[in-house]
C-alpha cells in the first residue's frame, strides 16, 4: 500500500475496474498527483500549526495523500465527503494507512453541512451538467438563500461545490479547487464570475493548456483556483496559462517566476468570456466601428430529433419502408458530408446515391399507411420514450426550420467552418444555421466572405469556448454576440469588390482562396481603423 499512496495507482486501478458510465454518472474525474501536490502547497501556506481541512469530494484521497507528505510538523484534521459507497470503503482503509485524523461523511455535500468553518478547503468536485443534479431546485434555492445571491439555475454541479466551499472558509482560510474552465465562458457563469468579484477572495486563476486534458476521459479544459479569505477583500486577480503539468512542479517557483496577467477586480467584466483575460484579448479595446453579428441576422442551432437513428433515413431505407417523399425532408446529418465551403444539390444527390442518411422523417405529414406503419415501428422501438421525443406532442413532431444558406460547424480544432448552402437541405445539430434579417439579406454574399476573413476569426475568438485537446465550440448566441465590422461603412466600390471576391472565392480552387481572402482583409481592416 505504501508504494501506492503518493502516486495515481489507486485512481488508475479504479478507472480500469469501473465503467466509464458509472464514473460519469457521479462526475468522477481523477486528479494527477502532481496537480494535487501543487494545490496542497497552497493550502499549507496557512500560518496555523493546527489546521482543519475540508475535502467535499474526496475520492481516494489524492489531496490528503499529498497534504500528508508535505505537512511537515503541522497537525491536520480532515472532514472527508464521499458519496460513492465503494470508494468510501476503500477511503477508510487509506485514511487508516495514512494515520489521518479524519471523519468520513457518506452523504451529498450539497444537501448537508453548512455550519462548520475550515482553515483549508481543497477539491476536484464532480463534473456533470445541471440537468443531472439530484433535487436541482432544492440545491439552487438553498445556495442562493445562504449566499444572499441569485445564481442561474443552469449552474453546473462543480460550481455549486465551489460556491458552498467559499462560504465554509474560516477567516484566514485557503481554498484550492481544480474545475472545468467552462463556467468562465458560459452564459450561466456570468453570475458565478460576478459573485467571485464580490466576495474578493480569489487571488490566482491558472488555466491548464487547452491542448492537455487533466481529467481522464472528460472533454474539458481545466482551471486551478487559488483563494484566500482575509479581513480585506483582494482587489486584483492573477491570470496564468500553463502548457504542461511540469510547470506546476513547485508552487513557490510558479508564483514567483511564471508569467501572468494581473487585472484589478474593478477591471474585470463578468459579462465577457474570461478566457480573454488569459490570452491577452482583455487588454485589447474594440473600435467603436464594430457592431454585433445579430444586426445582420441570427445563428440558430440545427434540428434536434432526439433519435437520429430513427428519424434520418438513407435511400435504401426509404425504399425498404416504402415511405413517400411527401413527408421526407432533405437534410444533412454530419459535418463530414459537407467537405468544402459550398454544398449544392449535386452534392446532396451524391450523398443520396452513396446511401448516406439524407432524409428526415416528418411524421406529422405522414398520412398514408406506410407512414403510419413507420410511426408504429418507432413506438415499438421505444423512440417515443427518449428524452426529447417524450416532451413533444406528438412525439414524432419535428422542429420547424427553414433551409439556411449559411451553415457553421459546432465543434472544431482548426477554427470555424462556414458552408454556403444552395441545396434544399435543412441542417441537423451538426451545424448552426444563419438566418438573415432584412438588413442582412442585402449583405449575405459579402457576409459569407467576411466569415472566412482574418478579421472575423480574431473577433470570433473572443467568444469561443474551449474544451480538451484544443477543441473549440461556439453556441449560437456566442456567434450572435460576436462583434463584426459595420458593412454600412463600406463605400459602394468596396462593396462591389467584396461581392466579386465572394463569387471568386466560391468558384476557386483551395490554393487560390488565401489570396482572395488577403484582398478582402485589406478592405475589412480599414473599417476597423
Amino acid at each position: 500500500m505504501r508504494n501506492k499512496v503518493y502516486k495515481n495507482t489507486l485512481e488508475n486501478e479504479y478507472s480500469k475496474s469501473s465503467s466509464l458510465e458509472h464514473r460519469r454518472s457521479l462526475g468522477q474525474f481523477f486528479t494527477p498527483y502532481q496537480v494535487a501536490k501543487f494545490m496542497a502547497e497552497w493550502i499549507l501556506r496557512h500560518p496555523k500549526k493546527q489546521m482543519t481541512i475540508l475535502d467535499p469530494a474526496t475520492g481516494f484521497g489524492i489531496f490528503e495523500r499529498a497534504l500528508t507528505k508535505l505537512k511537515g510538523k503541522k497537525k491536520l484534521s480532515f472532514d472527508l465527503w464521499e458519496i460513492d459507497n465503494d470508494i468510501a470503503n476503500k477511503l477508510k482503509f487509506i485514511t487508516k494507512e495514512l494515520d489521518l485524523d479524519s471523519y468520513i461523511i457518506q452523504k451529498d455535500f450539497l444537501k448537508n453541512g453548512w455550519n462548520k468553518k475550515f482553515d483549508g478547503i481543497i477539491a476536484n468536485p464532480p463534473y456533470f451538467k445541471h440537468h443531472f443534479i439530484n433535487q436541482k431546485e432544492k440545491v439552487y434555492q438553498e445556495i442562493c438563500l445562504r449566499t444572499y445571491f441569485k445564481f442561474s439555475i443552469q449552474t453546473n454541479v462543480y460550481c455549486w461545490f465551489l460556491i458552498k466551499s467559499i462560504n465554509l472558509l474560516a477567516d484566514g482560510g485557503r481554498l484550492a479547487f481544480i474545475v472545468p474552465s467552462e463556467f468562465l465562458n458560459a452564459n450561466y457563469g456570468e453570475k458565478i464570475k460576478d459573485y467571485l468579484k464580490q466576495v474578493g477572495i480569489v487571488l490566482h486563476l491558472i488555466s491548464i493548456d487547452f491542448k492537455k486534458n487533466v481529467f481522464d476521459n472528460a472533454l474539458t479544459t481545466s482551471i486551478i483556483i487559488l483563494a484566500e479569505k482575509n479581513n480585506k477583500k483582494h482587489n486584483y486577480i492573477n491570470f496564468y496559462s500553463v502548457h504542461n503539468l511540469t510547470e506546476l512542479k513547485s508552487l513557490k517557483t510558479f508564483l514567483e517566476k511564471h508569467s501572468k496577467k494581473t487585472y484589478k477586480i474593478t477591471e474585470l467584466d463578468f459579462k465577457i468570456k474570461w478566457r480573454n483575460y488569459f490570452n491577452g484579448n482583455g487588454d485589447k479595446k474594440l473600435p467603436s466601428s464594430v457592431v454585433p453579428v445579430s444586426v445582420l441576422g441570427k445563428f440558430s442551432r440545427g434540428i434536434a430529433t432526439g433519435a437520429n437513428d430513427y428519424f434520418t433515413l438513407s435511400k435504401s431505407e426509404v425504399a425498404e419502408y416504402k415511405l413517400s417523399t411527401k413527408y421526407l425532408v432533405p437534410c444533412i446529418t454530419k459535418t463530414i458530408h459537407a467537405k468544402d465551403i459550398s454544398f449544392d444539390q449535386e452534392k446532396f444527390e451524391e450523398l443520396k446515391e452513396s446511401n448516406k442518411k439524407v432524409y428526415l422523417f416528418n411524421g406529422e405529414s405522414a398520412n398514408d399507411s406506410y407512414g403510419a406503419r413507420y410511426i408504429d415501428k418507432g413506438k415499438h422501438q421505444g423512440v417515443h420514450h427518449r428524452y426529447l421525443t417524450r416532451n413533444r406532442k406528438p412525439w414524432y413532431a419535428l422542429e420547424k426550420r427553414p433551409v439556411a444558406q449559411i451553415w457553421v460547424n459546432v465543434f472544431g480544432r482548426s477554427g470555424l467552418k462556414f458552408i454556403w448552402n444552395t441545396s434544399h437541405c435543412v441542417n441537423l445539430t451538426c451545424f448552426h444555421a444563419f438566418y438573415p434579417s432584412d438588413i442582412g439579406k442585402n449583405y449575405l454574399d459579402i457576409f459569407f466572405l467576411y466569415l472566412h476573413s482574418k478579421v472575423a476569426k480574431e473577433l470570433f475568438d473572443r467568444e469561443k469556448r474551449e474544451y480538451g485537446n484544443g477543441l473549440g465550440k461556439f453556441e449560437p448566441n456566442d456567434l450572435n454576440k460576436s462583434m463584426m465590422v459595420d458593412f454600412h461603412l463600406l463605400e459602394n466600390q468596396d462593396r462591389s469588390i467584396l461581392s466579386k471576391l465572394q463569387r471568386d472565392f466560391l468558384q476557386s480552387h483551395k490554393e487560390r482562396r488565401s489570396m482572395i481572402l488577403e484582398k478582402a482583409d485589406k478592405i475589412l481592416e480599414n473599417l476597423l481603423k
